[in-house]
């Protein structure tokens, strides 16, 4: 936003040269850019439209970082009425007009501005007009308040803040045609629209050459409505930029009172009546400031004088502990924001260097990535190629907002997805092996919260002359090995459905086979939390362990938790068991057996153990076994 240098040290009157303002106001308050001669390029932050886009409000902020008084410019002395013979005022919306007010002046002269109040106008990007419009511009520099002058003698009737009707047209007074819609808010009289509120004045009532009684206006509307209003019909100005940011009621009195001031000294105006209507008087805010708060909040060693003295060089008003916002400081709202205030104009550059607490918090998320990544080494190794689908789905879990009407849906399972991929890839090659890693959508009811999503791992194999659903079967077993998850059964359903889960019948995955393409699909934070369960830290041992591989065939519909805990519990010296194989073939070892390898770990704390009490406990081991399973050792 434009400011002229020369108007901020009428305000500010230690503000430095130029070119030290430039260097070191950005260190406490706002980015500064020297444009040419008088202009400087101040960056406003969207929630500080309402008091720093104006010369006052940057002023004060001066003073306040450089020392000195801040000089208000001097107002007209008035007094609202509440009716005019003059003219009147309704607001007929007042949810999106929550103050209007207005000024009538006569034995008004249009001429030039004087050429002072010109060469501001024009360093602030403005192009002068004549001395009422000027006035109007000038102040809404000061004050941060956009201005309006209507023609007294070209208004119609009451004026009345309303919506105006569907296709109601307008011309402005830069010649502009547009056409408003039932949503927008506009400035009318009894013969229609006097002025698109808050964006840009018509030309029915214009000041111009021959007018002598003017009505200003001042006013505070909702930002959002105008913001919209001026994106719609594509008209951006300088008054829905502050409105489109949000004002606080009170600039629009002291608005009037300036302007009024303004009137009587550049265009000899009579001053009249003043309504103000609506939202007149603004609630106090007000906040308890603690400066031990204060100091643990940021780091500093700051008394509470020095703090208060800080904020009351803002224009705070300070009683005891107590702090008084002013009103257009629509941005503070809770403590951390005196804080802020506080710490700019003391200075980020002083604020002492000091090493983060961090707390530690145990592992978790990591764990899931070291996951990944190991199913994504033990994939490609089996020559599987890793693929990324959206996580819209037509049919399954249905999204509150979507971001399109394709995208409406969210996935349930990674198989649809993977069979499209598969058929997609089999008209140009003989096989298809691919893998992804993604999250799948569990609720039946619409989402508003992420609070059911699982992190899934699909498999698809296809081959045009193969039956996949043995290698994939395969793939899986080395995979739930390869991270530590050896305790699982897989139970077929039915010719084309297989099952895994945990001894506790938690679910882990499934295979499914169609044709000639078998998939599998995966739950990897529950293969996570069962591979974790099977981690243990203990000390280096003293002495060295033995080990044993045991071998044995068990009926098909054992279960492997079953035996291994039968192990466990065979031996007092037996440190830690893994299983290494599983073993099916109907041909060598019947339809109803399968073999299964163990690798058993004997240690003992206190002495090295020989081949004699290894081989003993191994004996135990093998009895405990036949006296629960009909079992063969091989």
């Amino acid at each position: 936003m434009k400011f002229s240098y020369s108007l901020l040290k009428k305000f500010a009157s230690k503000i430095p040269a130029p070119a030290k303002f430039i260097e070191e106001f950005p260190l406490r308050a706002f980015e500064v850019e020297n444009v040419n001669g008088d202009t400087i390029d101040i960056a406003i932050p969207a929630n500080r439209y309402s008091d720093a886009a104006s010369h006052i409000g940057i002023a004060r902020l001066a003073s306040a970082i450089f020392g000195g008084r801040l000089k208000e410019p001097a107002s007209a002395n008035l007094k609202p009425k509440s009716s005019s013979k003059k003219f009147s005022v309704k607001i007929s919306a007042p949810k999106l007009c929550s103050r209007y007010s207005g000024l009538y002046a006569e034995k008004i002269k249009i001429q030039p501005s004087p050429k002072w109040l010109q060469e501001i106008l024009v360093s602030c990007g403005l192009r002068p007009i004549n001395n009422v419009v000027d006035i109007m511009n000038y102040v809404m520099l000061e004050i941060g308040q956009p201005m309006h002058a209507f023609d007294a003698n070209l208004v119609s009737g009451a004026i009345n803040v309303r919506l105006a009707s569907d296709k109601e047209k307008v011309t402005t007074i830069d010649g502009g045609n547009y056409e408003l819609s039932n949503s927008d808010l506009a400035i009318a009289d009894d013969k229609g629209v006097l002025a698109i509120a808050g964006i840009k004045g018509g030309k029915r009532a214009e000041v111009n050459s021959q007018t002598e009684k003017i009505i200003v206006e001042a006013a505070n509307f909702e930002a959002a409505n105008i913001y919209k209003t001026s994106r719609r019909i594509n008209l951006t100005t300088d008054a829905s930029l502050r409105f489109g940011h949000g004002l606080s009621s009170v600039l629009a009195e002291r608005a009037i009172k300036r302007t009024a001031k303004l009137l009587q000294e550049i265009c000899g105006a009579k001053i009249g009546d003043w309504l103000d209507i609506g939202q007149t008087k603004l609630p106090k805010k007000v906040l308890k400031f603690d400066a031990e708060k204060f100091n643990k909040l940021i780091g500093l060693d700051l008394n509470q004088k020095t703090c208060l003295n800080y904020l009351q060089t803002l224009g705070f008003k300070i009683r005891g502990k107590i702090v008084e916002i002013p009103p257009e400081r629509t941005d503070v709202a809770i403590f951390e924001d005196l804080a802020e205030e506080i710490v700019n104009l003391y200075g980020y550059d002083k604020m002492p260097s000091k090493i983060p607490h961090v707390a530690l918090l145990p592992s978790g998320y990591e764990d899931l990535i070291a996951l990944k990544d190991k199913v994504r080494q033990i994939l490609s190794g089996f020559g599987l190629s890793e693929v990324y689908n959206y996580s819209f789905f037509p049919g399954y879990v249905e999204v509150a907002n979507p971001i399109a009407e394709d995208k409406k849906y969210l996935r349930g399972s990674l198989f649809p997805q993977l069979e499209k991929n598969v058929e997609d890839n089999l008209r140009f090659y003989d096989g298809v092996r691919i893998f992804e890693i993604g999250k799948i959508f569990k609720s039946g009811v619409v989402l508003s919260f992420y609070d059911r999503e699982e992190l899934s791992l699909g498999l698809a194999i296809a081959g045009k002359d193969q039956n996949s659903l043995p290698e994939i079967k395969g793939i899986v077993d080395q995979l739930l090995l390869g991270i530590g998850l050896a305790d699982y059964t897989i139970i077929q359903s039915d010719l084309n459905k297989l099952t895994i889960e945990a001894p506790d019948h938690r679910y882990i995955g499934n295979f499914y086979a169609r044709g000639k393409t078998a998939l599998a699909e995966l739950n990897l934070e529950t293969v996570l939390d069962l591979a974790s369960e099977e981690r243990e830290y203990q000390p280096i041992p003293k002495y060295p362990s033995v080990m044993r591989d045991l071998s044995v065939v068990v009926g098909v519909d054992t279960r492997v938790g079953k035996v291994q805990n039968i192990i466990e519990n065979g031996s007092h010296l037996l440190d830690d068991i893994d299983l290494l194989d599983w073993y099916e073939d109907p041909k060598k070892i019947g339809n109803s057996r399968k073999s299964l390898t163990f690798r058993l770990i004997f240690q003992a704390k206190d002495h090295t153990l020989t081949d004699e009490e290894v081989g003993k406990e191994m004996e135990k081991i093998v009895a405990a076994l036949e006296d629960q399973f009909e079992v063969e050792v091989r």
